[in-house]
């Protein structure tokens, strides 16, 4: 499976703070990133299934393709990757998600090869879905306790 691990410095001492709050804390934060995960996940598949598409026109077997410019969501031909997309669940136990594809050519994509350049479609979507997350999860410990 291709994925991009996200590390986040400062995690334990968060947790551990959490901890002091008691156990609903703690469902409140593997909630949130599930949300986080759930949300890259469908920021990712809807980026690639409607991608802006500036890039070349070209013929493709009996149609024409018109391709992503580097640096946008990479254009779907036949919706492979777009319905491969997939996330891990995080839970106490293991308070992580992992959101990719095992579809090879998506890690070729994201960073670029030596023949192409990256056409980022994972971590702009990590981008759009940690917007907010903060204020989430505030509201979610205020819901909570």
């Amino acid at each position: 499976m291709s994925k991009m691990n996200i590390r986040i410095e400062g995690i334990d001492e968060l947790f551990a703070d959490l901890k002091r709050l008691g156990k609903v804390s703690e469902t409140a934060v593997v909630d949130t990133i599930n949300d986080i995960a759930d949300d890259t996940r469908q920021f990712a598949v809807n980026g690639l299934k409607n991608g802006p598409a500036s890039g070349r026109t070209y013929k493709r077997g009996a149609g024409t393709h018109r391709a992503s410019a580097p640096g946008e969501y990479p254009m779907s031909d036949t919706g492979r990757l777009a319905s491969n997309v997939q996330f891990t669940v995080a839970t106490k136990a293991k308070p992580q998600a992992l959101v990719g594809t095992n579809i090879v050519y998506g890690a070729y994509l994201e960073f670029g090869t030596s023949k192409m350049s990256a056409r980022p479609w994972l971590m702009p979507s990590f981008q759009k879905a940690v917007v907010g997350v903060a204020a989430e999860l505030k509201a979610k410990l205020k819901g909570q306790t």
